[in-house]
């Protein structure tokens, strides 16, 4: 027996070693891998996790909308998304403090929210010409919110936009610029 068996391995061997090498490569796997990869790298592109500017931080609450006066706590300040308020605020310039439950509904229609922190008139001045100078989306608006916030450190400027969060230390005009066109209209509703 174990004769017939050595003997049946060596005509295995020997046939497995006629073989050429590219028919011993699991062929389905490595063309399964490789589309698994390329899946990966477009569902991390859409979603913005390659290619984006800023710190991704996981958050939720997409349409969960509560009425306007009810107050929310958020994980982290300025906020990057979670529930919000019923009601955004309104695109633009805005001289007094708004609610970071309002910003939140914002983001939540792809905007981009400036909240700055006694900086410098200049650069207040450099932020509020993107109004003007930034292209408009197909509503005609530049969905970018300004607002003071005195939740961050004296001098900065934080922009948020729906799960993403870029921290300046002053207004950088190109670094303000790619996070505007990395995020806005990257998110949720496809609404002013």
């Amino acid at each position: 027996m174990a004769k017939r068996r050595a003997k049946a391995d060596k005509r295995t061997a020997k046939r497995r070693s006629n073989y050429a090498w590219h028919r011993r490569i699991p062929w389905a796997a490595v063309i399964g891998g490789v589309v698994l990869l390329i899946g990966a790298v477009l569902v991390a592109r859409q979603v913005g996790l390659i290619g984006s500017v800023g710190r991704y931080v996981a958050g939720s609450g997409v349409g969960d909308h509560r009425p306007v006066g009810q107050p929310i706590a958020y994980p982290s300040y300025p906020p990057t998304s979670g529930t919000h308020w019923e009601a955004p605020a309104s695109w633009g310039f805005h001289t007094e403090p708004v609610a970071d439950e309002y910003a939140v509904h914002n983001l939540e229609h792809g905007g981009v929210v400036a909240s700055y922190n006694n900086i410098s008139a200049s650069d207040l001045a450099r932020l509020q010409a993107l109004l003007t100078t930034y292209p408009r989306d197909k509503f005609g608006e530049v969905k970018l919110l300004v607002r003071p916030y005195d939740k961050i450190a004296p001098g900065a400027l934080v922009l948020t936009a729906w799960n993403w969060i870029d921290e300046l230390s002053s207004y950088n005009d190109s670094e303000v610029r790619a996070f505007m066109d990395s995020h806005i209209d990257r998110c949720c509703e496809d609404v002013p």
